[in-house]
């Protein structure tokens, strides 16, 4: 019996040993991912492996953790911790996987024994939606009418056999992206720094077929050509998003991002003014104003700065606030090409006759003192006319309290409903 219990107990120790080294197997491994390609190439390099660089490896790519793998790949880059698979999409299998699914699982192992090395990994297949044709931005007004196929939108994954093309425009309101845009034009950047930063959620309805979509090869379903319209037009000025979807039997949707260029042209500062000089006394505050050349510059946006903030502040709407005696230079700074103006505030003792806060603007004030004064005057007056006419909770010109009458109106009306509830209960006897 105890022979039994023995052997029962280390079958069930074997399978938690067995079931936690499976479970943990990924547990160190990381992967990152590099799309390399407009047809959807990817690079998935894998680290906190531990491989041996005399043996050969092997990975496959399915759809699910329980499905069979059909075909294994070699692996040719790897060390004793990292391996690099390629997902090539001008390979059949690969192809198809991608097709079916935005998520994909990689396992990997080693090539003559079979020993798995990573259990089905979960990896992200989804191009990046600026990935998916050959533009990445297409400035408005642009003339597709007699364009070659070379010269037309390209889609490496989908063709016009084996899908079709729809569109839309939506108008981008992110100021981020729109900055960044401008910048990257401006230094003939790299267009693609904004995938990161442009909307990762597509619309789902009010989608147009595209006015052109060719590519019959069936076989591989890929190198479709075209363009949505033959004269691309948005709606209105500004930075869009045109969105491209191509929906497909037995494939998964696929989107893609182009940009529209139809930003009107910037008009650029030239210089920025400030009066020199402003004195502005203790209690009271100074609004500084800046002068913009030309006026209709497109970016009027500035900072402030103080030199002595122990003599006086500003604020990010050129609001200046005294502290003490002495003087200070307030600096107001233009973020279209740093602009510089600069203004000495000297502060002054209180005016006799600046009892309160106030504030002036590009050297005017106001000083509020008087009015108050006879504010209160008047409310005096108002207050002594009210106590010779009435005496609180008294009725006017007869003495006789408020509280007293109501006490009397109350009872009144109380005897008059038991007076009628005793007729109406006499009536029922």
């Amino acid at each position: 019996m105890k022979r039994n219990t023995k052997f029962i107990v280390g079958i069930l120790i074997s399978a938690i040993i067995l079931f936690v080294g499976i479970t943990t197997v990924n547990a160190a491994v990381e992967s990152t991912r590099n799309v390399y390609s407009n047809d959807g190439s990817m690079k998935f390099e894998f680290k906190g492996l531990t491989l041996d660089t005399t043996k050969e490896y092997e990975f496959a790519l399915t759809n699910t953790t329980a499905e069979t793998p059909e075909k294994w790949f070699d692996i040719t880059e790897y060390t004793t911790n990292t391996a690099t698979i390629d997902i090539r999409m001008n390979t059949k299998e690969l192809r198809e996987t991608f097709n079916k699914s935005d998520k994909g699982y990689i396992t990997i192992r080693e090539k003559t024994s079979n020993n798995v090395v990573v259990e089905p990994y979960q990896v992200d297949l989804k191009i990046p939606y600026m990935l998916v044709t050959n533009f990445t931005v297409i400035n408005n007004g642009k003339d597709f009418s007699f364009s070659s196929e070379s010269e037309c939108v390209n889609v490496a994954l989908r063709n016009a056999g084996v899908s079709e093309a729809y569109y839309q425009y939506e108008k981008i309101v992110d100021t981020n992206v729109i900055n960044k845009y401008k910048q990257l034009k401006a230094s003939n950047g790299d267009y693609l720094e904004l995938q990161s930063m442009i909307k990762n959620t597509t619309p789902t309805s009010n989608w147009t077929k595209w006015s052109y979509f060719n590519g019959y090869d069936r076989a591989t379903g890929m190198n479709g050509f075209g363009h949505p319209t033959t004269t691309i037009t948005a709606p209105d000025t500004g930075l869009y998003y045109m969105w491209v979807y191509f929906s497909g039997k037995n494939l998964k949707p696929l989107y893609g991002v182009i940009l529209v260029d139809n930003l009107v042209p910037d008009i650029s500062l030239e210089s920025i003014s400030i009066d020199k000089t402003k004195t502005v006394e203790l209690g009271k505050t100074l609004v500084l104003k800046p002068t913009f050349n030309p006026t209709n510059a497109t970016n009027k946006i500035v900072t402030w700065t103080s030199s002595d903030e122990s003599v006086a502040t500003v604020s990010n709407a050129g609001v200046v606030t005294p502290k003490k005696l002495g003087s200070t230079i307030i600096t107001v700074t233009s973020q279209d090409g740093n602009k510089t103006a600069t203004c000495t505030i000297t502060v002054t003792k209180a005016s006799e006759n600046n009892s309160g806060s106030g504030s002036s603007s590009n050297g005017s004030s106001s000083n509020r003192g008087s009015s108050s004064s006879s504010s209160k005057s008047n409310s005096s007056s108002s207050n002594s006319n009210s106590k010779s006419s009435s005496t609180p909770n008294k009725l006017p010109y007869t003495g006789i309290r408020i509280t007293g009458v109501f006490a009397v109106i109350v009872v009144a009306g109380l005897a008059v409903i038991t007076y009628r509830k005793y007729n109406y209960l006499k009536g029922i006897k």
